[in-house]
């Protein structure tokens, strides 16, 4: 199995996700509390700032997810090669089966 080339993929896919997530809930949270002051808000401006608050949350979440899963990730590939060289320095012939 050749190396991995970026081993940073998972980490920047987290942060921008998490970023992205977390300027969209803020922004929308302002919307909703200006909203909240205007005498009449309209039904549509609640649905579309609920629902872009809502997604930013769920960005929020799924960043959170994908940086965890790239640390294990990372983890699992750190080992593997671990146990590699280590069966490598051990016998030879097993080099080839890598």
């Amino acid at each position: 199995m050749p190396p991995i080339q970026n081993k940073n993929s998972g980490a920047s896919t987290a942060l921008v996700y998490v970023t992205i997530g977390a300027l969209l809930s803020v922004w929308s949270g302002v919307w909703f509390l200006y909203e909240n002051n205007l005498e009449q808000p309209s039904r549509g401006v609640y649905y579309i700032c609920t629902g872009l608050l809502l997604t930013g949350i769920a960005l929020l979440v799924i960043g959170f997810f994908v940086g965890s899963m790239s640390r294990k990730a990372h983890e699992v590939e750190i080992a593997k090669e671990a146990a590699k060289a280590g069966a490598i320095e051990r016998n030879p012939a097993v080099a080839s089966k890598f």
